[in-house]
Formats: C-alpha cells, structure tokens, sequence
C-alpha cells in the first residue's frame, strides 16, 4: 500500500493492489503431497495447492496487476478556525456553511455544504451536520472535505490541429469548445482524451472534483525505469508493459463544481503559477515522481491551459524534464503569448496596462473578479492591450492582448475592468442584447443583425494566436502563429463591413 497525503486542503490518496507488486513468485517445487499421492496429482509444496489451481491463480494475479491500481480517496483535515467578533461584524446572524465557504475560498459552498451533512466538520469539538447552523465569536470549528470523484481518463481519437511535435513536446492548436481537461461532467471529449489517444498511452485513472492536490505512482510502474521518463512517450508505455497500465494518479486542485468547473479553466493559466517545477504533473506509464498543487485536474504534461471557449495555441510536454524546464520559463515570463480579442466598444486609451489582483466573485463563484493590485486578495495579474482596429463604427474592437501573468479568465476580466467585455462572453459581458446594442449604437436596423451574430458565435470572442518559447532541450527559440478560426474570422468580416 502506497500513501500520499495531500498538502493543503483535500484527502489522502490511497492506492490499494489486490497483490504486492513486489513480492517474488513462489518457486515451482514441485512434489507429491500424501493427499494426492493416490491420485498422482502434483502440488506446490508452499501452498498444498494442486498445480492447476496455482496456475489459475498466477494467471488472476497477472491480469490484477494489468489493471491501474484502485483509489481510495479518505477525507483529510481542511482546516481549522477560530471565529472572531470581527469576522460577524454588521452581518447579523452567519451561517456555518457561508462562513466557511468565506475561510475556504478555494472548495464550492455544495462541496462545503455537503461535508458538513457528512459529519466532516465540528463546532467546539461537536459534530454538526446541519449547515444552517449559526456561529457564533469564539467558536473553534474543524473542517475536513469530502473526497473528490474518481473516474478513468481514456485514449480518445480526437483530431488534433499539430501544429509542432517532435519526441520532447508536442504544440497543438485547441479548438474551441473543447475543455482541456477532465472534470466533473467531462470524462471524455477532452484535450487529455485526445492527448492519450494520440500518444498511444492507456487509460488512468483520475480524480476530480478537489481542492487540492496529490498524486501516486503505482509501484509496480514505478519499477519500469524504461518508461519512467515520458509523460506522453508511446514507446515508454510499450516498454511498461502490464505493469506500465497503472498510471500516476493526479489529483489537482478543481474545488468546485461541476459549472464551475468549466468556467475554472484559465485562459493561459499555468502551472508553474502556483506550483514549482518540480512539482510538475507526471503522466507516464511507470513514471516514478508526479503531482501539481496547480489548479484543474489531471492533464498529461500540460503546462498552461485555455479556456473552454478559447481557441488556440498551447504546448503539451512528453517528458518530466521537458514539463519542469517549461514550468519554469513561464515562471520567469520568458514565454511569450499573444492573444486576440474582439470586445464591446473600443477602449479609450487604446492601449495600455492593467494591473490588478484577481479574486473569486462573492456574488458569483463562476466569475473571477479585478480588485486593487497588492490588495492582499487574490492573486497579483497584469496584461498588456493594443487596440488593432475599430470595427462596426465604434461599437466593437480587434484587441491585442499579451500577458505577464496566467490567472483564470484573466483577459476576461480585465476586459470586463476596463469596461470593454469580449463579444459572446455570457459570464462576463452585459448578455447578448446589451452587447448587441453597443455594437450597432443608433443603427437599430442592424439591432437584430448584432445580436444573431453575437449569440451565433456562442463563446468569447478570444484566440490564443501567437506562443513563444524556448526548447528545454535543443534550447533553440521557438514562435508559432496561428490562424483565426473560421466562426472568428466571420464574426470579424461582419463587423468590419458595418464600419
């Protein structure tokens, strides 16, 4: 048995086998047991067991060892508060659930409100199951969250746009409305799917859904030296062998719901922001070291993300190395990236830089929101924007971004700050109707026209176009450009000919 505790806030990882991997094969010494002399039947002398059933048993033993390893997920201590008179200070009577959802940033109020049902949180060292219950200044609370949901990560064929691969890193152009990787709601269909499929990797095993991170190696794998150097290698995975099916495990900090989940991903977050390299997620048959304290969920060697509904370029890495030397040169900024946008209004200045901290929204947990730089809430963000053109008469603009940083929704919401939200951004724009009306201004012939397109395109209006790095091995420079995709260049040709 193989046990991993978590870091900060979620559970214990748990990997059973029904057999240890490393205990050696009885030696086949055969002879004739006086049971079954009479019947000339051989047996092995340490078990008493006929041969035929020694056989059947190595052969289950065999086929239990090509299975991954079986997760066990148990609660581990969240955290534990002392409730202040400041902290109720002009909000009347608090609720248990609420107040912990305000301690807990990073868990969902359902994930909160359900470990509280689950008897995982008490009050003055009294169980309490009821997550309506008041607190009151003074009270200690100790808190532990529900494990997370664990599910199998399958080899999918997805058609991949690849646009560089050679056997250290692989740079794909995402489609959008593709997630990157598995959450709640999202076992299949994503970039993780079509990343084993097109590595010739096998399935692994996953969980998701948490509030932290941890991840496992199987022993048996851990063994394999051969593979034990690919994230994504196909041939690390055929040198594996059986014992090379159980994968990693990686549990990363989802902490929320399924929703929420979706709208988590990052436009560009990396790992590497809230993560040390070394630290890097490991995703190879038989690799011996893996875990991320980054967001999300389990991602073969990917390094940043992007957005559901974010189209565009990314890098995914094959080897731990690999992973560690670009975690690290997002760390430093070194990794240049370029995003284009077309947004509500044109901005006024039509360049600048925005720098803010970016938190949770309060008043809604899908949203990030901007909140004043060093603040001490959220994280510390800046963007760079260049307004490239006017479109619709002033109603719309193509908008250069490039970022210093990769928090979630980051140009989302510093397009939001400025006043400026991307087209087709539900979450954060003004709603279809609002948008529309901006774009056409007084021209309410177009009125009906704007708002067609804008539903019609159905997602931000952002594409991750330009990426830039160094290779961690050949340490030649590398730039990639990448094409708007087709609902893009639509939208833009529309706008441009109501200029």
């Amino acid at each position: 048995m193989l046990q991993q505790h978590c870091s900060t806030h979620l559970c214990r990882t748990v990997i059973r086998h029904a057999s240890c991997s490393n205990r050696q094969p009885l030696q086949r010494q055969l002879v004739t047991a006086a049971g079954a002399a009479s019947h000339g039947e051989p047996v092995l002398a340490a078990t008493g067991l006929p041969a035929a059933s020694q056989e059947q048993q190595q052969q289950q033993q065999q086929q239990q060892q090509q299975q991954p390893a079986q997760l066990v997920l148990e609660p581990q201590p969240a955290g534990s508060f002392q409730v202040s008179i400041k902290d109720l200070a002009s909000k009347g009577k608090v609720r248990l659930d609420a107040y912990l959802a305000a301690q807990l940033p990073a868990a969902s109020r359902a994930k909160i409100s359900a470990s509280i049902k689950a008897g995982l949180v008490t009050v003055n060292r009294s169980a309490v199951t009821k997550p309506s219950q008041a607190v009151r200044g003074g009270d200690r609370i100790e808190v532990s969250l529900l494990p997370p949901e664990v599910c199998t990560a399958i080899p999918q064929d997805i058609p991949l746009d690849i646009v560089y691969e050679d056997e250290h890193l692989i740079v794909v152009n995402k489609a959008a409305g593709m997630v990157v990787h598995l959450s709640p709601g999202h076992s299949t269909g994503t970039l993780v799917n079509a990343l084993l499929g097109h590595c010739g990797l096998p399935p692994c095993t996953v969980a998701v859904g948490s509030s932290s991170s941890s991840s496992s190696t199987d022993p048996a794998a851990a063994g394999t030296a051969a593979a034990g150097q690919g994230l994504l290698s196909a041939a690390a995975a055929a040198a594996a062998g059986p014992a090379g099916s159980s994968l990693p495990i990686s549990i990363i900090g989802g902490m929320l719901d399924e929703d929420e989940l979706d709208e988590a991903e990052g436009e560009d977050e990396d790992d590497s922001s809230s993560s040390s390299s070394k630290d890097a997620i490991i995703l190879a048959a038989g690799s011996s070291s893996s875990g991320s304290s980054s967001r999300g969920i389990i991602r073969p060697g990917i390094v940043h993300r992007l957005d559901r509904g974010t189209s565009g370029l990314m890098v995914v890495a094959k080897s731990d190395a690999c992973h560690a030397a670009l975690c690290g040169q997002f760390k430093e900024r070194s990794v240049s990236r370029i995003y284009n946008a077309i947004v509500s209004g044109v901005p006024s200045p039509p360049d600048a830089r925005v720098a803010t901290n970016i938190c949770r929204d309060p008043g809604n947990r899908l949203r990030m929101m901007a909140v004043p730089y060093g603040s001490g809430r959220g994280r510390t963000a800046a963007s760079n924007y260049t307004t490239l053109q006017g479109l619709a008469g002033g109603g719309a603009a193509l908008v250069q971004w490039k970022l210093e940083s990769g928090r979630t929704h980051q140009i989302r919401v510093h397009a939001r700050h400025i006043g400026h939200p991307l087209l087709g951004d539900d979450l954060y724009g003004p709603g279809h109707a609002a948008a529309a009306r901006t774009v056409v201004g007084k021209r309410s012939s177009l009125l009906a026209a704007a708002r067609a397109a804008v539903e019609g395109f159905g997602r931000p209006a952002l594409h991750a176009k330009t990426l830039g790095f160094t290779h961690p091995v050949t340490h030649q420079r590398l730039e990639f450009d990448s094409e708007w995709p087709r609902d893009f260049q639509e939208l833009h040709q529309l706008l441009q000919e109501w200029s």
